[in-house]
């Protein structure tokens, strides 16, 4: 086996935090090396520092057995080493093309016609079938992952660094995208490759390194979704069955212990309602305290039915009753007031202010948008809020004062979450509110959900893994084609039988002619 790259005694620390300990990590070529860990265990910051994005604190990187010092992501990309992060680099206003063309070495291309021919065959590859002049923002969150990872193959890279780039994505897409991966293995690139849903990274991975609290773990565990169990208890500390039974107990606890607030409000109530699109609901009635999910393929209905909801489009017709009684909103704000919260699930770019603190974060939609906090703001006083807040749904940060922007993926998403409860909603729409995080801060926000459901609240939710929609909603509703297609729950209500659902009468895509 060959190493293409090689990270050695990789030491990082934030302020108090030590992200890294002394980590090797090796880059074999021609494999998949899968790298794991809980949220916070310092997967990102490695990536990071591997991709030129980060310097470290002490420690060696090597490419062919040479030392190498990295100043940016473009000085990496210059030296055949491409990554895919988690969290999009794209710019929604530019078109599909403009973005492919701010690849590292696009401009390589003599002619305009020459990248596009190459482009074009790299979408093909992956199943991309959009407009080069299509304005990225038009496109679904799936799309925009694929296109980012064009823009990573159309560097040549010999290193690819793939972090979590099925977050997004459906089966259908997942299997197409693992079989790129492993024809660019086969052409002798060496693939870092990270993702929360451990069995498709046990399934697809070659060589597996574990890190737990900024540490490499020692036990070596060949990459086999039969070593489930004993990679989760590598990453935890503890065996799956423990932390199944603490979750268990976690779920059966009062709403309280998270400082949610009971609430009486009578359900949601939707009947003959016509989208703007192709959505349309003859009846739905959706009550207090259950977890309800919504499921479907990317342009199902499932982001329509959200964005009626939420006031960001409007409906051709029918009627939407909110928990409290009031009408559907026109607006974001109204739909604020009205007491409806929506969690995106593209945290970064809609669900948080990255550069602000964690307090600000948390405070800002009961303090802004909903005055509740008087003309004349004290800060200190809500930096007690948010951090008693932050206590309650176990936000780890340095302070309140941290920008959010730093924190992991996992503590990102509830500083969402506290941000929604201290604005005490009537009925929650959470779009994909687990997507790109670990299974342990996974069972933190089913639990969360749960809480909030047994206040007395209304819970909408959407996953992209049909398997959390069948563990953890009471009931789900399934779209296929705009049309609320089939109710499961109780015994009905397992994977099989909601995939088999969501994938019964999907038209078949029809390809534009040439």
């Amino acid at each position: 086996m060959t190493v293409i790259y090689a990270a050695r005694g990789i030491n990082k620390r934030f302020g108090a935090v030590q992200a890294l300990h002394d980590v090797d990590f090796d880059v074999i070529e021609g494999k998949v090396n899968g790298l794991v860990g809980a949220n916070g265990a310092g997967k990102s910051t490695l990536l990071k520092i591997i991709a030129g994005a980060l310097p470290p604190d002490a420690g060696e990187l090597r490419l062919d057995d040479k030392p190498l010092t990295f100043s940016s992501i473009e000085n990496a990309a210059r030296a055949g080493i491409a990554i895919v992060s988690q969290e999009l680099s794209l710019f929604p206003a530019l078109t599909v093309e403009e973005n492919l063309l701010l690849a590292p070495g696009a401009r390589s291309f003599r002619a305009r016609r020459a990248f596009g021919r190459r482009a074009r065959a790299v979408l093909d590859r992956l199943g991309v079938n959009v407009p080069f002049s299509a304005p990225l923002y038009r496109l679904s969150l799936a799309d925009r992952q694929l296109i980012e990872i064009a823009r990573a193959l159309l560097q040549k890279p010999r290193v690819l660094i793939l972090d979590e780039p099925t977050s997004s994505l459906h089966v259908a897409e997942v299997e197409r995208l693992h079989d790129v991966i492993r024809s660019l293995r086969d052409s002798g690139i060496g693939i870092v490759y990270v993702s929360h849903f451990l069995e498709e990274l046990l399934e697809i991975s070659d060589t597996l390194v574990i890190l737990r609290n900024g540490r490499r773990v020692t036990q070596d565990i060949a990459p086999s979704v039969g070593e489930l169990k004993t990679v989760v208890t590598a990453m935890l500390g503890e065996s799956p069955e423990s932390l199944a039974e603490r979750g268990q107990r976690a779920d059966d606890a009062h709403g309280a212990d998270a400082g949610i607030a009971p609430i009486k409000v009578g359900p949601l109530r939707i009947s003959g309602l016509r989208g703007p699109g192709d959505l349309r609901i003859d009846k739905l009635e959706v009550p207090p305290g259950e977890l309800v999910g919504v499921a479907g393929l990317a342009g199902a209905g499932v982001e329509e039915l959200f964005a009626v909801l939420f006031g960001t489009a409007k409906a051709k017709a029918g009627s939407i009753v909110l928990p409290t009684g009031a009408r559907a909103p026109g607006s974001t704000a109204r739909a604020v007031k009205a007491g409806i919260a929506y969690t995106p699930a593209d945290r970064k770019q809609f669900g948080l202010m990255l550069r602000q603190s964690v307090a600000e974060n948390v405070v800002s939609v009961r303090t802004l948008t909903l005055g509740r906090d008087g003309f004349v703001l004290r800060a200190e006083r809500l930096r007690r809020a948010a951090l008693e807040r932050c206590r309650q749904l176990g936000v780890v940060a340095g302070s309140m004062r941290q920008p959010v922007g730093a924190l992991s993926g996992g503590n990102q998403q509830k500083v969402v979450f506290a941000k929604w409860i201290e604005a005490a909603p009537s009925l929650l729409v959470l779009d994909d509110p687990t997507r790109g995080i670990d299974v342990g801060a996974k069972r933190e926000m089913h639990r969360i959900m749960r809480q909030l459901a047994r206040s007395g609240r209304v819970v909408l939710f959407y996953s992209s893994d049909p398997g959390e929609i069948a563990a953890v909603a009471d009931r789900v509703v399934v779209f296929v084609d705009g049309a609320m297609t089939k109710e499961l729950d109780g015994a009905t209500l397992t994977e099989h039988e909601l995939v088999t659902a969501i994938n019964t009468g999907v038209k078949p895509a029809v390809k534009p002619a040439a």
